[in-house]
């Protein structure tokens, strides 16, 4: 009698194209096979996002192409309209997604395992950040798509406890919901003293300063933090820059956060540098003095985290899940308030306490979120469906 043939897992990694989703596919993929050697895992990627994972023999991936723009209009018509077909011909036995997307047209018998990873739309306070009409219809449409996923789905991916109970306060099972937070994974930045001046010299930094690293979209909450550091007593802010990284996605956000700076006098104060990876974003954590993290809303916040993974002091929002994630090693404050975020900051600079003990908290709390850890229990959570 001949061994029975592994199953079948379709992995749809199509809206793996950027930030987060991307980060934590590269994770799983990279991993997968330390916890799960037998399972035949048939991969969908799109416009050479996963182009890491073509070639490997352990895996069949598929490349899909959509032509911008509405690159997500074209990736769910496509979704409702072939994968049906293609998962019979792969012959999957059930289907797994980071991503929320589950086709309504997805056919019942086979199970499936999706990912909730964006909560502003279910944030009053990202809402009401949005200054135009469409961009909260948009959250809108998403809170509703999420919420008929997580409805029809087997089970049902959380970032955090937050997701999880957000979830329930909307209907949707709490027995089929697994708590699964992101990892982090630190990178080594550059060491030696010189190398390391020359690198942020060449992006415009100086000497001391406070950062925050986040891609500019309106609930990341920005303006605010340029309010707190224009704020700043006189005293504690001479000799201080402002750093800001991520892409200007919302690029009329980018350009009014810039403004206010300019408005507010710290312009000369303020570098806003456009995304970095990489060496140079872990030597941008490794050298601050401060780490500022105020967003109004997150799942699992991987930045806050990679902070505190490189042993930087860290002063966060208090919105959860920050504090799930934060514990006792970081300082809070609220996040609607720019002089509650001054204060935090002023204190944080002020705290006598040796950088080294701040370090090791820091890391010690971080260390809880490791990518092995997401990729053992994913791994668990799809073999129980498959049986």
């Amino acid at each position: 009698m001949s061994p029975a043939k592994p199953p079948t897992l379709l992995l749809d990694f199509l809206a793996a194209r950027t930030g987060g989703q991307l980060t934590r596919a590269r994770a799983f993929l990279g991993r997968v096979r330390e916890h799960d050697p037998d399972t035949r895992l048939h991969i969908l990627h799109a416009d050479g996002a996963l182009g890491f994972a073509d070639g490997r023999a352990d895996l069949v991936v598929d490349e899909l192409h959509f032509d911008a723009p509405g690159i997500a209009l074209r990736r769910i018509a496509w979704q409702n309209a072939r994968l049906p077909a293609l998962l019979a011909a792969s012959g999957a036995r059930a289907y797994l997604t980071f991503s929320h997307d589950l086709p309504l047209r997805f056919p019942g018998a086979i199970p499936s395992i999706v990912g909730v990873s964006n909560l502003a739309p279910f944030s009053p306070d990202a809402r009401a950040a949005e200054a135009r009409l469409l961009a909260r219809l948009r959250l809108d449409v998403l809170a509703r798509t999420i919420v008929s996923s997580a409805r029809r789905a087997r089970c049902v991916i959380a970032l955090s406890e937050t997701c999880r109970a957000m979830l329930v306060d909307r209907g949707i099972d709490a027995a089929k919901i697994e708590v699964i937070p992101n990892g982090v994974q630190v990178l080594p930045g550059i060491e030696d003293p010189a190398a390391r001046a020359r690198l942020l010299g060449s992006m415009g930094i100086r000497g001391d300063y406070l950062l925050y690293v986040s891609h500019f979209y309106r609930y990341k909450n920005f303006e605010r933090l340029v309010r707190a550091f224009a704020a700043l007593a006189p005293a504690r802010r001479a000799g201080l820059q402002l750093v800001l990284v991520g892409r200007p996605w919302d690029a009329d956000y980018h350009r009014e956060v810039a403004a206010l700076a300019a408005t507010l006098g710290i312009a000369g104060d303020t570098c806003i540098i456009p995304g970095a990876g990489g060496i140079e974003l872990s030597t941008l954590y490794a050298s601050a003095r401060l780490f500022v993290f105020p967003s109004l809303i997150e799942n699992s916040p991987n930045i806050l985290l990679e902070a505190m993974a490189h042993g930087v002091p860290v002063v966060a929002s208090d919105v959860a899940p920050m504090p799930e994630f934060g514990g006792d090693a970081i300082g809070y404050f609220d996040a609607m308030s720019s002089d509650s975020m001054r204060a935090a900051i002023e204190q944080a600079l002020a705290d006598p306490e040796p950088r080294e003990s701040i370090a090791r908290r820091t890391r010690e709390r971080a260390a809880l979120f490791t990518w092995d850890r997401f990729t053992e229990r994913v791994v668990a959570l799809y073999r129980s469906v498959l049986g």
